[in-house]
């Protein structure tokens, strides 16, 4: 897997479409004042838009290949199916964009700041995924997620997220290497923490393994290495893809993954702030 998502054998583009079909399907069936528990403070109708205007924006970036804007549209009313339609034309949008656009092509993106408009195929099908989690979470359903899309969006996470939020001021609270482990489909990441720098003659104070309340050292040179299918290290985490998908993106429980090793420090990153 890399990055842009173009070697995992997965159509980014028809996925996408596909859920984005459903997610406008289930905003005709739901209390858009419904509260949303992964979301604390957002209601069904502020995911919609949300989503809505990510997709504009995405399309922008693509359309240009360079930074755009935020969007800030809203549906005429809050009626279920002025919205769901309204929606539908935000993705539908999008798709087209996207569909039209050579995903070799080079394009800005968030992370990496280069990059090609693939990105963008990807990203938009797991923005879309989680927040259809969120919608049938303010409706009480459960959306199955298929192993190898699961297991694509552990892997964004991994090699995308860790460097955003890093970038932005959330480094991982890392400090031993780490092993995750999807069951069901077979991938493996290890995740290790930077050589911490330091100058000649100066000396870094070491940190308590182990502790609960341990984070990643402040003088890092970086986000976590990640490397694909590594030989597992003595602290691992495991469960089925969908699961580990989950728990990464604070849509699901910790309680339910497979431990081996320092449970402190395999927490400790779990509960960091890995994503937006």
């Amino acid at each position: 897997m890399t990055s842009s998502g173009t070697s995992t054998g997965l159509d980014f583009l028809a996925l996408f479409a596909a859920v984005a079909e459903r997610f406008a399907t289930g905003v005709a069936e739901v209390d858009l004042s419904a509260s949303v528990p992964p979301c604390p403070g957002w209601t069904a109708y502020d995911v919609v838009a949300h989503l809505g205007n990510v997709h504009s924006w995405a399309a922008t970036v693509v359309e240009t290949g360079r930074s755009a804007a935020t969007q800030n549209d809203e549906p005429r009313t809050h009626r279920s199916r002025v919205v769901a339609d309204w929606y539908a034309g935000k993705a539908e949008d999008l798709y087209q964009v996207l569909r039209a656009t050579d995903p070799g092509r080079p394009c800005w993106n968030f992370a990496f700041g280069e990059g090609t408009a693939g990105f963008w195929r990807r990203r938009q099908l797991h923005e879309t995924t989680i927040h259809s989690l969120d919608l049938d979470a303010s409706a009480g359903r459960t959306m199955p997620i298929e192993p190898k899309v699961a297991a694509d969006g552990v892997d964004e996470v991994l090699t995308v997220f860790l460097r955003r939020m890093h970038d932005k001021g959330h480094p991982a609270a890392l400090t031993a290497p780490l092993t995750l482990t999807c069951e069901d489909t077979g991938h493996r990441w290890t995740v290790s923490p930077r050589p911490v720098r330091s100058e000649p003659g100066q000396t870094v104070p070491s940190q308590p393994r182990g502790s609960a309340t341990e984070s990643a050292p402040d003088l890092t040179e970086g986000p976590p290495l990640v490397v694909e299918r590594h030989h597992p290290m003595a602290d691992q985490v495991s469960g089925p893809a969908h699961v580990l998908y989950r728990a990464l993106w604070k849509r699901g429980p910790l309680d339910t993954l497979t431990r081996v090793g320092d449970t402190a420090r395999i927490d400790a990153f779990l509960e960091s702030r890995l994503v937006p």
